[in-house]
């Protein structure tokens, strides 16, 4: 069903685009959407459910206070990375920063403690975590110079009318702060320099410059955090080495692994990503005539690669979320892939 969907979508975007831009970001949005609206009404279906009952038989229900049918069941826990064992913080060695894939050298516990959801980051210059729930929406990233900063794309909403920039403290280091309007809110923006060589900065709704900065004083730069995914990449393209991790992590009765991927890029400027993510509930493994290793792949359109990993769909975008590289080459990483034994275990990934 899925599949027949993204087929229709990818071909109607194509063809209204005129063949100028990839759809496969956009099927992909798509689908992760639908299934958290899905989810969102057999909550409400099995809470309206319940409702009915309780009338039914006179029995006074009782249920916290701000209850909801949506709300986290796992611990704030869940979305943290393990320890980086040996290794140190950002403000001890800042020349490290964006320049390992598997470290985040920066703690943001405070900062995400109430969200449902987190996408930590870390390689190709920059790391950062981007987390929302019901109090709201936020990002931070930390890199080694402002260029770097200047070159991430928005990802959370405003009008596009910057104001003027403000001299701010964070902490006792100096920084600057600015907003853009966002409807009814305010998309506030604060820039310091955490420590000499390192440049961070905090996108998050805020009522002032007061309770944006504050929020940036609870970034911590002392620890390092291992970015894992569950599964590792044994089988690389001549010249090709892992550039970047991402994963989001959440709080669902699923567990808590949401997605992860791997890019792989080579000195030639090519690269690709590998993305694994658990399977819809009830669909059924479909499995190509590619071989991938021990994997049989098949086509997503005409630049995904997809296979079917228990208990993970995974994928190797060429175009879109990659760059030069052919359908061999993601068939080789493809057929390296490993998986974690357990998902729920970041800590043995």
């Amino acid at each position: 069903m899925f599949s027949d969907l993204d087929q229709q979508l990818t071909a109607t975007l194509t063809q209204r685009a005129g063949g100028d831009i990839d759809p496969t970001p956009i099927v992909e949005r798509a689908r992760h959407r639908g299934r958290r609206l899905r989810r969102r009404r057999r909550a409400l279906v099995v809470g309206g459910a319940a409702a009915a009952c309780a009338a039914l038989t006179a029995v006074v229900m009782a249920m916290p206070i701000g209850g909801r049918p949506d709300d986290p069941i796992m611990p704030a826990a869940a979305l943290m990375l393990p320890e980086a064992a040996g290794q140190t913080g950002a403000t001890a060695r800042p020349e490290d920063v964006g320049a390992d894939p598997g470290t985040v050298h920066f703690s943001a516990d405070s900062l995400v403690d109430g969200a449902e959801y987190a996408t930590w980051r870390a390689g190709r210059g920059t790391e950062s975590v981007e987390f929302r729930g019901p109090t709201g929406q936020a990002r931070f990233a930390l890199a080694r110079g402002v260029a770097s900063l200047d070159e991430l794309q928005q990802t959370l909403s405003s009008a596009g009318r910057p104001q003027a920039r403000t001299d701010v403290r964070v902490g006792d280091r100096p920084g600057v702060a600015w907003f853009d309007p966002s409807g009814d809110q305010k998309l506030w923006f604060v820039r310091w320099q955490p420590a000499d060589g390192l440049w961070a900065q905090l996108d998050t709704y805020a009522t002032g410059r007061d309770e944006a900065t504050a929020m940036a004083s609870r970034v911590r730069f002392d620890a390092a955090h291992r970015c894992v995914v569950p599964f590792r990449l044994e089988s690389l393209p001549p010249g090709g080495r892992l550039s970047e991790c991402s994963v989001t992590l959440g709080r669902s009765e699923r567990g808590s692994f949401v997605e992860g991927s791997l890019v792989v890029g080579d000195d030639a400027g090519r690269w690709l990503t590998v993305r694994a993510q658990p399977a819809p509930v009830g669909r059924e493994a479909r499995f190509g005539d590619l071989v991938a290793g021990p994997y049989r792949a098949r086509r997503q359109g005409s630049d995904v690669l997809e296979m079917a990993v228990e208990p993970c769909v995974v994928e190797a975008f060429l175009k879109g979320w990659g760059k030069g590289y052919r359908e061999s080459d993601g068939l080789v990483v493809l057929g390296g892939y490993q998986p974690a034994r357990d998902l729920d275990r970041p800590d043995t990934w």
